[in-house]
């Protein structure tokens, strides 16, 4: 079976069932990353994302809003776009990653994590929920 990856990007919007993941701001090397994930996943994915040179934060805290799984580079963001960080991180279902040793995002929100392995096995871990014994 193959799957459909459907990539989003500002101002366009898509509403269907299939699981969606929302990646704020990601360097290059996240990018790189995720896209090996992908090759991994077996079902249709929604990617959001809000990248460099995207400034509609109405698109923004909209798609956070909707999307099951949200990764934000806090260390990408632009001054504009980390003026929302907080309300995206408190988010139960965001994720950041982060050098910054400094400021205390971890009283808003624990899920703080240092590449997107977590991806690869969440989804790996729904196929096996869904397989039968």
């Amino acid at each position: 079976m193959s799957s459909k990856i459907n990539l989003i990007t500002p101002p366009d919007k898509l509403f269907n069932l299939s699981p969606g993941i929302f990646l704020i701001k990601p360097s290059n090397t996240l990018k790189i990353q995720f896209q090996e994930i992908l090759t991994h996943i077996d079902e249709d994915l929604n990617v959001f994302i809000f990248d460099q040179d995207d400034y509609d934060i109405a698109w923004l805290l909209d798609v956070a809003s909707q999307t099951d799984f949200i990764v934000v580079d806090i260390d990408n963001c632009d001054s504009l776009t980390k003026t929302f960080i907080s309300f995206i991180i408190a988010q139960p279902n965001a994720h950041y990653i982060t050098s910054d040793s400094t400021t205390p995002w971890h009283l808003i929100n624990r899920n703080r994590i240092h590449n997107l392995d977590w991806i690869k096995e969440r989804f790996e871990n729904e196929d096996d929920d869904g397989q039968a014994d």
